[in-house]
């Protein structure tokens, strides 16, 4: 037996929480029993989200997969997109459940990108008090200047009263520039430099944690062997 909310998690169906929210609100039933808090699913049980059924037997004895991506300019990090239909989960193996995605990478961004099918290991990774690194290697317009990278590090408004802040950022080579950010705010590495009056030409992630994109190719997917998958206790 196994509570609803942790079932509906691990398949990636909804976070913990969400999954509380839905049985507050009325809309998860049982064997066509509104579900309270608390209440549990055994094997052979009907589970229904919004009258719709869910298979919750994908997360018993689930083997955690966890692979990295190399995705490619003009994929979306999305299922279904009525505005592009190239998606990097058209690109992925096949799994038992679904694959999830760690965080996201905008249309424009290319570089290196994790996926599980277990919805509890995609929140943990990707919750705020993990802080985990993200690097990327970011082209811009012109140089960037001191007191801009001063800026930055201290933290720059963006997206309506977020705060966009730079972990670390160093020159490359000319105009080509290592970025760390431990936070995975939207865009918040274009609309910070737009702050300071930078505009980015092209962004690529290279490292997520202790995950390097190493020789991948764009396209290309790797499992992740047993000291990538140590950096995340699995």
């Amino acid at each position: 037996m196994y509570r609803v909310q942790k079932l509906l998690s691990k398949i990636g169906y909804c976070s913990r929480r969400s999954a509380e929210q839905l049985i507050e609100s009325g809309k998860i039933k049982i064997n066509d029993k509104i579900v309270s808090l608390g209440d549990k699913w055994y094997r052979g049980d009907i589970v229904k989200v919004n009258d719709k059924q869910i298979d919750l037997t994908l997360a018993l004895d689930q083997v955690v997969e966890i692979i990295k991506y190399y995705k490619p300019i003009g994929e979306v990090v999305s299922m279904r997109d009525s505005h592009n239909s190239n998606s990097v989960f058209d690109h992925l193996p096949e799994v038992k459940g679904k694959w999830i995605n760690i965080g996201r990478l905008d249309l424009n961004t290319s570089g290196l990108i994790l996926f599980t099918n277990n919805g509890d290991l995609a929140n943990k990774i990707m919750h705020p008090s993990n802080n985990f690194d993200r690097e990327y290697l970011v082209e811009t317009d012109k140089p960037i200047s001191h007191d801009s990278m001063r800026a930055l590090l201290k933290g720059v408004p963006i997206n309506d009263g977020q705060i966009g802040k730079f972990n670390h950022i160093s020159k490359k080579r000319t105009k080509i520039y290592s970025v760390i950010l431990s936070t995975g705010k939207n865009r918040e590495i274009r609309n910070s430099l737009t702050q300071v009056k930078i505009k980015t030409i092209s962004l690529h992630r290279i490292r997520y944690s202790q995950i390097l994109i190493g020789d991948l190719k764009p396209g290309e997917y790797r499992n992740l062997n047993i000291s990538e998958r140590a950096s995340f206790s699995i």
